[in-house]
């Protein structure tokens, strides 16, 4: 099963896709103090797993750093020297990544990202089939809904809330996360073959669109059962029920 960096890596070298990524970096002290020192926040990710398993958050305030993990009290440490130490101990021998930290639009107070989901349809062809936000919990550094004890809104009303109320610049968003998923999904079939993917985006305060994580074979589909309108639900099901019997 691949990780975070060999997708990674493999989008990078997608000229189209490399500018939607975030600076990334195996996990090594070398890399985690360039990365702290440039960006002055970074999250600490696990190579294999999903979910929002294992996430630390490490940032620069003034005069010390802090640490903190999924949710939490952060901890305070007087030098970079510290921090590294200790989140190198945190780590253990596992494979970890280091990401440039996205200022994520917010709804209120809280942080939301985005999951497309992508699926084949019964003739193969790749099928946008649902969007939604997932708002981050009360103090939660990721933005898994179960994990962090979030929730999930439409992407239209998380747009309004967030970042526009001009229904022109909400869908020409819309429309621009939709046309990079399919260039997502072509740039997958180089990799690997799979019937379905959830892609991650963020979007950062000034509306800027960023790819953070592409996850195939099971993605969620119990996200969109979380929504009140369950349209979205359907098709997913109705789709994967297609494909299924296609593949008899």
């Amino acid at each position: 099963m691949p990780g975070k960096w060999s997708l990674h890596r493999f989008y990078e070298r997608d000229p189209r896709l490399r500018k939607l990524l975030p600076e990334t970096r195996l996990l090594r002290p070398e890399s985690f103090r360039a990365m702290v020192r440039r960006y002055g926040s970074v999250y600490v990710k696990p190579n294999m797993e999903h979910a929002g398993k294992g996430i630390l958050k490490v940032w620069k305030t003034k005069g010390s750093y802090r640490l903190v993990k999924i949710k939490g009290k952060p901890r305070q440490f007087g030098s970079l020297k510290e921090v590294t130490r200790t989140v190198m101990k945190q780590v253990s021998r596992k494979p970890y990544i280091v990401q440039q930290t996205i200022n994520l639009a917010v709804v209120g107070s809280r942080p939301y990202d985005i999951r497309v989901m992508m699926m084949r349809d019964r003739h193969d062809r790749w099928r946008y089939t649902g969007m939604l936000a997932k708002v981050a919990g009360a103090s939660s550094v990721v933005t898994n809904v179960q994990r962090g004890k979030g929730y999930v809104l439409p992407m239209g009303k998380a747009l309004r809330l967030s970042l526009t109320h001009d229904s022109g610049r909400q869908k020409r968003i819309l429309n621009r996360i939709i046309h990079t998923s399919y260039a997502v999904c072509r740039r997958f079939n180089k990799y690997k073959y799979s019937s379905q993917i959830g892609i991650d985006y963020a979007l950062d305060r000034k509306g800027r669109l960023w790819i953070i994580e592409v996850n195939f074979d099971y993605p969620s589909h119990a996200l969109f059962a979380r929504l009140a309108d369950k349209t979205m639900y359907r098709l997913i099901k109705q789709r994967r029920s297609e494909y299924v019997r296609r593949k008899r």
